[in-house]
């Protein structure tokens, strides 16, 4: 049985320390109310000829662009994710402010119920777009949009994704923006992928997040 996604909610973020190849994440706070994520990742794949033909592909991962739609960034965030410093409300934008990393979560939620967990592991966000307009007798809503690119981190892994839809997530669930996910937790070992929407043993559920 084929699902879609149908909303987005829960959108957290984290701070990432990292020190060589050693990394911590602070507390998860809430970032701002969902409207609209665009979440795009670089790919390339080059094949190589020989024999007149192509015999292999040569494929990268680059880094990972991020577009937030909000309502409104509570001031506090948006000072602390663009590496600014707020003052009693006021914000003093300064050019050479450095952005810390951040992890972004957020919830994908699908038309059967189940949901699409992410965490994108390491990144900045630039100074968002505001789009400005006077009231008229019908009132429109002015949303912001704000950029980030993401990349790995020091252990290559540059997204985290759990899906309700797939056998073995229950014991995740609930507990998978408690903090950035723990990727140790996993057992190796384990292989099972089947999908509890599915009606035959070769079905899966689609969506890319």
């Amino acid at each position: 049985m084929t699902t879609v996604m149908v909303g987005l909610e829960n959108l957290v973020y984290a701070d990432l320390t990292e020190n060589g190849k050693e990394f911590s994440y602070g507390e998860v706070k809430p970032f701002a109310p969902a409207c609209a994520a665009k979440v795009d990742t670089a790919t390339d794949s080059t094949p190589v000829y020989a024999d007149n033909g192509p015999i292999i592909v040569i494929s990268s991962t680059g880094e990972t662009k991020v577009t937030i739609e909000t309502t409104e960034i509570p001031q506090d965030v948006l000072a602390h994710i663009t590496g600014q410093k707020i003052v009693d409300g006021v914000i003093v934008w300064r050019q050479d402010a450095i952005p810390p990393y951040i992890a972004l979560g957020f919830t994908g939620t699908k038309d059967d119920g189940n949901v699409r967990h992410v965490w994108l592991t390491k990144g900045r966000f630039s100074i968002p777009s505001i789009d400005w307009k006077t009231k008229e007798e019908k009132p429109e809503a002015q949303k912001e949009s704000i950029e980030g690119t993401f990349v790995q981190r020091s252990d290559k892994v540059f997204k985290i994704t759990g899906d309700s839809s797939v056998q073995g997530y229950e014991k995740y669930r609930n507990t998978f923006f408690d903090e950035v996910f723990d990727i140790s937790k996993l057992d190796s070992s384990s292989t099972v992928t089947t999908s509890k929407t599915t009606t035959t043993k070769t079905s899966t559920s689609g969506g890319a997040a």
